[in-house]
Formats: C-alpha cells, structure tokens, sequence
C-alpha cells in the first residue's frame, strides 16, 4: 500500500528528437533469405544447430508433423541456423542500419538515495557469474 503523499506524478515534457525511433529499410530483408527446397535433404548437423540441440526441440519426435514437415522444419532451422542462439555468448543484436541503438531520454531530476539491497551469500557466486556473462555478450557494459 501507497500513501497518496508518496504516489508518482507524471512530468509533462516532450520527447527529445534524438530519443525517438527510427525506421529504415535499407533493403528488402526477404531477398537475402535463402531458398528452400521443396524436397529437402535429411538433417546433418552444422555449428549451432547440432543434434543434441534438434534432438532438445523435438521436432521429429513430433507427431502433429508429417515426415516431409519434421524434414522442412529442420531445413529451415538449418538455413538459418546462425540466427538461433542457446547462451549468451551465442546471442547477437539487430543490424544498425535497420535499428539504431535506442537512445533513453532523461528529465533532469534529483536522484534517489536508496540503499541496494544485499545479495544473499547463497547465491552471490551465480550473480556475479551471470553479470560477468552479460558483460562478455555485449548486453552489460563494464562500469
């Protein structure tokens, strides 16, 4: 429960020019997929796409698809395998000429003076892990 005293107004302002979205289309995204055949071959493994990872989706496991389904869904897949991530280090980001990076706004204001809460000893060692990771993909910059 909030008291009314503590509840958050709303500050009225515009949206900066530099923070709003861009849209571009450089070029047509759907002339640079690669074709898919009508009969396709059965799955071999390749980089990401192994079969322990195709084996994990169960596609041919899969009795809603009929065989020559489960074959064009693993084309597919295999097609465009480099789009597929399984961790972080895997992970990419969108091209920057079709989305630039967003820029976040800020309204000059007095910051807050909160305490951070303190991370429990049992888990310390798997948050700073999984801080570190986002640091190593790009996601978190290093401060």
């Amino acid at each position: 429960y909030k008291k009314i005293a503590n509840k958050v107004l709303p500050v009225p302002t515009v949206m900066p020019e530099y923070a709003k979205t861009v849209r571009r289309f450089p070029e047509d995204p759907l002339l640079s997929l690669p074709a898919v055949s009508k009969h396709p071959p059965p799955f071999t493994p390749g980089v990401r796409l192994t079969q322990e990872r195709m084996d994990a989706m169960g596609i041919f496991e899969n009795k809603f698809l009929w065989p020559e389904e489960q074959l064009l869904a693993a084309h597919v897949l295999m097609n465009n395998e480099m789009a597929l991530a399984w961790n972080e280090a895997e992970k990419g980001s969108f091209r920057e000429d079709y989305f630039p990076p967003a820029k976040i706004p800020m309204i000059a204001h007095t910051p807050w003076a909160d305490h951070t809460l303190p991370i429990p000893p049992g888990i310390r060692d798997k948050v700073i892990q999984h801080i570190r990771d986002k640091v190593a993909s790009g996601l978190y910059e290093p401060s």
